[in-house]
């Protein structure tokens, strides 16, 4: 516990250096490259935050998964559809397992649209309260999860976020 402010600052300054070197925000700063990765990076904080109020354990954010998630929500916003499962049949297991890493044991998906001025506010918002996309969301078991935005030619925001749990 700091006992003055120079303790305070030396405090203040380490912690503010150890988030900065943590491994997560490399993934952060590889995410914001995206057209909409300060987006993404944003509703994978305030999923974390929900999980974290529900004393959850924070998911961890993949790339492979981003990949999966982001190339849903491209799909769905380039043929104009909202489904977990596309024209095709593909569904969200199928989609995980052509794209993820290996090894696996459950997982599912959220996937949502809005044209709102704050969107992931409304998708968070909307996701927490639909009973199926809250179990989702807040699931014990899931532990890393992936998440990608798109704009559709209508101008709205297509959003997919997938939740895997990966034996620890």
């Amino acid at each position: 516990m700091p006992r003055n402010p120079a303790q305070a600052f030396g405090f203040l300054l380490g912690f503010w250096l150890a988030l900065w070197l943590w491994p997560g925000s490399v993934e952060i700063a590889r995410a914001q490259a995206e057209p909409f990765g300060e987006l993404e990076a944003s509703l994978w904080q305030a999923v974390n935050a929900a999980r974290a109020r529900h004393h959850r354990i924070p998911l961890e954010r993949r790339p492979d998964l981003d990949r999966v998630a982001r190339a849903h929500s491209e799909d769905m916003a380039r043929r104009q559809y909202l489904a977990h499962e596309s024209p095709e049949g593909v569904d969200p297991l199928d989609r995980i397992q052509s794209g993820a890493s290996s090894g696996f044991t459950l997982a599912a998906e959220n996937v949502g649209t809005t044209n709102r001025p704050d969107p992931n506010s409304e998708i968070l918002r909307s996701w927490l309260a639909s009973p199926v996309h809250r179990g989702n969301l807040l699931a014990p078991s899931f532990n890393a999860t992936g998440v990608g935005i798109s704009r559709a030619a209508d101008g709205s925001l297509l959003y997919t976020q997938v939740y895997v749990t990966y034996p620890r």
